[in-house]
């Protein structure tokens, strides 16, 4: 989980350094965290260990109909309010346990 966080905060810091811009959509925090989940999920598969990470972000984000405009903006939110940021994740992770454990 700590990974996941790392990751999740390096996307961040990427678009922090990226161009400012107006917020041009809606933030959509629950279907971030759905297309991240997938994202994870797909990530984690054996048989797409080789797939180039921006076909399986693009293939989440078809999964749960979020284009990435939506996606950016939405990350572009969380880097405007860290407080709904960590409010979130703590629920994603929460869940995210509460899965895995089912799971065992």
């Amino acid at each position: 989980m700590r990974n996941l966080a790392v990751i999740i905060l390096f996307l961040l810091l990427v678009l922090s350094c990226a161009k400012k811009e107006e917020e041009t959509a809606t933030p959509n925090v629950e279907h971030f965290f759905q297309v991240y989940t997938t994202f994870l999920e797909l990530s984690r598969s054996d048989s797409l260990a080789m797939r180039d990470k921006s076909d399986l972000l693009d293939s989440a984000l078809t999964m749960h109909e979020m284009d990435a405009e939506a996606f950016d903006s939405t990350l572009v939110y969380f880097e405007n309010h860290p407080d709904v940021f960590l409010e979130e994740f703590e629920k994603f992770d929460t869940a995210l346990r509460a899965a895995k454990s089912a799971a065992d």
